[in-house]
């Protein structure tokens, strides 16, 4: 059985949703939902996709109707949960207008949530009873914090000067055990000006992180 099967809403999240791929596995499956409006994907969305352990599918929705994604992803859920052929179904978009169906289809006893990132879905997910005291290892806690990173980054840094070091940046915010450290990272990357105003943008993100 699929532990977990994603229904990606791609016109509405685009790679964003998309954050966390990299890291599921064989018993995991995404569905992306595409149309003519959004049917491109990066070189680096790519390559998250290429190490991912999940199965993939790609449908393409060209139906002349308002909201015929929305539409189609619906149709498919309601279908595929009807098999039971998944523990937990999650529809990845920022669209609200999912709530109401959800809740309709969550009534007759499907696992279904709506989450805005892949990286989310541990937070949405109904956990058994037996694993309430469970210790979230390491390697989760990373996942999450580098969802949280990419998507703080793809919100306040836009300017071409920050995206094209975009893993640059990234990779030296989650590499610092302090501010201290990731001061002297990021001047490695630009001049001290330049460092200054990125720290003071970072400054919501790094709030609770060490001086030393």
């Amino acid at each position: 059985m699929i532990e977990n099967y994603f229904f990606i809403d791609y016109e509405n999240v685009n790679k964003d949703g998309m954050n966390g791929v990299a890291g599921l596995g064989n018993n995991d499956t995404v569905r992306i939902y595409y149309s003519t409006n959004a049917d491109t994907m990066t070189f680096g969305m790519h390559r998250r996709i290429a190490v991912s352990k999940a199965v993939f599918e790609y449908v393409k929705v060209d139906l002349s109707i308002k909201n015929a994604v929305d539409c189609k992803i619906l149709f498919d859920l309601e279908d595929i949960s009807k098999n039971k052929i998944a523990r937990n179904y999650y529809i990845v978009s920022k669209d609200t207008d999912f709530d109401k169906p959800i809740n309709q289809i969550k009534a007759k006893g499907v696992n279904l949530f709506r989450i805005t990132s892949i990286c989310n879905y541990k937070e949405g997910k109904s956990i058994p009873d037996d694993e309430n005291n469970a210790i979230i290892d390491n390697n989760s806690k990373e996942k999450k914090r580098e969802c949280q990173v990419r998507t703080f980054f793809g919100q306040h840094f836009k300017d071409k000067v920050y995206t094209e070091k975009k893993t640059q940046i990234i990779t030296a915010i989650l590499e610092s055990d302090n501010k201290s450290v990731l001061n002297n990272k990021l001047q490695k990357i630009y001049s001290g000006t330049e460092v200054k105003k990125i720290l003071k943008e970072l400054k919501p993100l790094i709030e609770d992180m060490p001086t030393h």
